[in-house]
């Protein structure tokens, strides 16, 4: 099973540690995080990220891959499958670096994380979880063919959830 993924202008792999010092700024970025449900990172909060990234790879055998530009090879920032919070469902995340916005490149990452989730791993359905005030998540959510299932509060933070069964997804792609 191939873990390395390929779109038109991305590269997408597992993470491992040597990637650490060009994901500590994009987690440090509060442009980026602060719309994210984990926040802002310090550099040693990106590093207990990153090694759970890696060990979630190792358990399940997909995860979150590290987006590179293929033209430039830098790492724009993170877009995969992964375990939710209460560990039922399988949640797909995507951040990448306040350069790349705007551009396409999110809901280009997370299409190719649904192809491997819906037809490598045999996921039956994946949801997705934000910020109700990320309207740019949203977005990406809806191209994705996702639909709003529910919306709630948690901390004081507005959250939303969206999901896609297997066979709509096939079905739109």
């Amino acid at each position: 099973m191939t873990r390395n993924l390929e779109t038109e202008r991305l590269h997408l792999r597992p993470f491992d540690m040597t990637d650490l010092p060009d994901l500590v700024p994009i987690y440090g970025d509060e442009a980026v995080m602060g719309i994210r449900k984990i926040g802002v990172q310090t550099p040693r909060q990106t590093e207990a990220e990153l090694a759970g990234i890696i060990d979630h790879w190792r358990d399940h055998g997909f995860g979150l891959w590290a987006v590179i530009d293929k033209a430039d090879k830098t790492l724009l920032g993170e877009c995969g499958l992964r375990h939710s919070g209460n560990g039922r469902e399988i949640e797909i995340s995507y951040g990448l670096s306040k350069n790349t916005w705007g551009k396409g490149l999110a809901t280009e990452a997370a299409f190719a994380a649904l192809d491997y989730g819906f037809g490598v791993a045999g996921l039956a359905e994946i949801v997705a979880i934000a910020r109700s005030s990320n309207h740019a998540s949203h977005r990406v959510m809806q191209k994705l063919g996702m639909h709003l299932t529910k919306t709630w509060e948690s901390d004081g933070v507005g959250l939303v959830r969206y999901r896609i069964h297997r066979q709509d997804y096939l079905e739109r792609r």
